[in-house]
């Protein structure tokens, strides 16, 4: 699994970003101002950040940072999509399950990763902080030499496909975006960056021979080319994912900023229960099952997905099935149905589920869609992508369980208090 190439696992990446804690946060919101102008505590003078001998622990926080933005934001999004619905009577968790996240609600804008954080839906803060880390750390990166940083290009590949993944989140669901002080921008000019980064990133894994972080960059860039309807673009790196890869977002037991915010928020305090629509697929992709007790709201059952079994969990990032589900929806979308009918039959084989069989180019999208529902349920916030750029229908009426109507939000909003620092 690719995240464990740049720490010997979950306990001792957890002590570098405990070294480096202090010492970025000195930096790493410098850049912002409104809800990103916080004062830290440091340790660890910031010049410090100039010293090339700490490449590898930057490089490390990189994916430690977006990983743990990665973290809250599958856990949101699954929420705010049609996978869950809310089964609490705290009024933040019930805007969140309830789409009615505003552009003033401060939680959601500045809430941080650590577990208290699930309840006040902090989303913006991590995925802002994720995005300059990056930027911030592949600029040092890139001046510094070769002599100066052992493995630099393997380094720069790593923090350019992690900040990719940053932008790309911003593409997909944000309704507008604003990056350092820049001015507010449509969700494709995010989308627009993610694919430059993935392409440099994908340069730079080829230049190192890094396999692991050029298939991490070649799914990404197959992402954000569906985003961005380039369908034509996408067999030239969607195809070349390898079967069995799987690179995962690393959660930990040992701090609550590592924890997995799915069991934290579902499993184990029973915040939301899986939709009645996932419930009875019986599709071994989709993973439900009976959370042992009842939810906050009595005799609500609470039902959860097995994806998840601990706080220490990891969250899959980039696999070959979603490569693959990329690949065979731009060959639909370009009339190849029947290369597209082939392409999902032999994944849905390696699972020893029966072929399905394509009508025309619109039957098979809109199966190819349903099989992403199924595939990557409950992650990554591929489920809201998929009603925000299909234009699906969303769930209409009331949350069945506490009666509370759906709110507008769709999108999500840019904080006020970011536009405040434009």
């Amino acid at each position: 699994m690719y995240r464990h190439n740049y720490a010997d696992g979950g306990r001792s990446f957890a002590k570098q970003c405990a070294v480096v804690a202090a010492l970025l946060a000195l930096t790493a919101l410098a850049a912002c101002e409104g809800i990103l102008d916080v004062e830290f505590p440091g340790r660890i003078p910031a010049e410090q950040l100039d010293n090339p001998t700490l490449a590898p622990v930057l490089a490390t926080s990189v994916m430690g940072d977006l990983e743990c933005a990665y973290n809250n934001y599958s856990m949101a999004s699954a929420v705010h999509s049609d996978e869950y619905e809310g089964t609490s009577t705290d009024n933040l968790a019930i805007a969140l399950a309830n789409r009615g996240i505003t552009v003033d609600q401060n939680a959601y804008a500045a809430g941080g990763c650590e577990s208290g954080a699930f309840f006040s839906v902090g989303l913006h803060l991590p995925m802002q902080t994720a995005r300059f880390q990056s930027e911030d750390i592949f600029n040092r990166l890139n001046g510094w030499t070769d002599v100066q940083v052992a493995s630099r290009t393997k380094l720069m590949a790593m923090v350019r496909a992690y900040g990719a993944f940053a932008y790309t989140f911003f593409g997909e669901t944000y309704c507008s975006i604003a990056f350092d002080r820049g001015p507010e921008v449509q969700p494709v000019d995010a989308l627009r960056l993610a694919e430059q980064r993935f392409a440099e990133s994908i340069s730079l894994a080829q230049a190192a021979g890094d396999t692991d972080i050029l298939n991490l960059a070649r799914v990404g860039s197959a992402r954000v080319k569906m985003d961005l309807k380039k369908w034509g673009e996408i067999a030239t790196v969607a195809s070349q994912i390898p079967l069995g890869y799987k690179a995962s977002a690393d959660r930990g037991a040992e701090n609550d900023r590592r924890f997995n915010a799915f069991f934290v928020f579902a499993n184990r305090n029973g915040l939301a229960v899986i939709a009645d629509a996932y419930r009875n697929l019986n599709d071994p992709r989709v993973k439900v099952g009976d959370g042992g007790r009842d939810t906050p709201l009595p005799g609500v059952r609470l039902i959860i997905t097995t994806k998840y079994t601990g706080l220490n969990s990891p969250i899959r990032l980039a696999t070959y099935e979603e490569a693959r589900l990329i690949l065979a929806e731009s060959q639909a979308e370009q009339g190849q149905v029947a290369q597209a009918e082939q392409t999902i039959n032999a994944y849905r084989g390696a699972y020893g589920l029966p072929p399905l069989t394509f009508a025309n180019q619109a039957d098979a999208i809109t199966k190819i869609i349903d099989e992403r529902r199924r595939e990557l349920s409950f992650e990554g916030g591929h489920r809201l992508n998929d009603l925000l750029r299909r234009g699906l229908r969303w769930k209409l009426g009331a949350n069945p369980y506490h009666g509370r109507p759906y709110g507008n939000t769709t999108c999500w909003p840019l904080p006020n208090q970011e536009r405040a620092g434009l």
